[in-house]
């Protein structure tokens, strides 16, 4: 008499290979989420990395640069300044040097899903807080041009929010130095 062989997997194995799946997806997934605190903190050091850079190229090139910050376009963008010519002159043609493409920030869109939910750069005898954030050429201090006349920053920073989460990235006067809080 011959023994008949089952081909197949008992239901003991199954249980064992579907609970060793949902073991190793739970460990993974997280790792593959994008979850909204991770988003906000690239959205801010994407923010601070532009000023830094906008202030390292002012020291470096002895030109004035800058940022604009465009609340209703959410879009941040640096600028370099001709002050050689009166009123000075402002150029958008400043490329970042790890993307190869314009400085220009683009928030609530692609890699950078958090909003700009409040700017504030305020100067020294000047009425009204303004968009422009810049950088005085040779020296890196914050500093705002208007026609010719020179003004100095007295506070500043670009507040990011993202489902009720917010980073502030602060601008410090005089030293022109970015943090994240």
């Amino acid at each position: 008499m011959r023994v008949r062989q089952e081909n197949g997997y008992t239901l003991i194995e199954m249980l064992i290979v579907v609970s060793l799946l949902a073991l190793i997806a739970a460990v993974a997934a997280p790792a593959f989420q994008d979850n909204d605190e991770a988003a906000l903190d690239r959205a801010a050091t994407e923010v601070a990395r532009a000023l830094r850079f906008a202030h390292a190229e002012a020291i470096r090139t002895g030109q004035s640069y800058g940022v604009i910050a465009d609340f209703s376009g959410q879009s941040l963008k640096v600028y370099r300044l001709d002050e050689t010519v009166n009123p000075p002159v402002v150029y958008y043609d400043i490329y970042d040097p790890q993307t190869k493409q314009l400085y220009d920030l683009r928030f609530n869109a692609g890699l950078l899903d958090a909003a700009i939910t409040q700017f504030y750069f305020k100067f020294k005898d000047f009425l009204f807080p303004q968009t422009y954030l810049g950088f005085a050429g040779g020296t890196g201090v914050p500093k705002y041009n208007s026609s010719g006349t020179i003004y100095m920053l007295e506070s500043a920073y670009i507040r990011l929010g993202l489902d009720g989460m917010t980073r502030t990235i602060s601008i410090a006067p005089m030293t022109g130095r970015v943090t994240i809080q």
